[in-house]
């Protein structure tokens, strides 16, 4: 699904503890995404935080607004610009 993708999208990952995972399931899920980036260049990793998911919007707001900001100032500079690495 996520190399179907054709928009800009950034992912803002907590690397926190997540209450309900088993083991370093959530570090293998993480770490999967490195492979989703190489493969679709619309899809890049904002920032990684030190939040859990449960708590992302809450203490990493600021990173959140700043992935927002960078995608939607793709949308001013034009389409072209989402596969040059910015």
């Amino acid at each position: 699904m996520l190399d179907a993708i054709t928009v800009p999208v950034r992912y803002v990952v907590a690397s926190g503890t997540s209450l309900g995972s088993r083991g370093d399931e959530q570090e293998r899920i993480r770490t999967s995404l490195e492979a989703v980036t190489i493969r679709n260049p619309h899809i890049q990793i904002a920032a990684k935080v030190t939040s859990n998911h449960g708590a992302i919007l809450k203490k990493d707001f600021r990173a959140i607004a700043d992935a927002v900001r960078e995608v939607a100032g793709l949308d001013r500079r034009g389409a072209d610009d989402t596969t040059s690495g910015r």
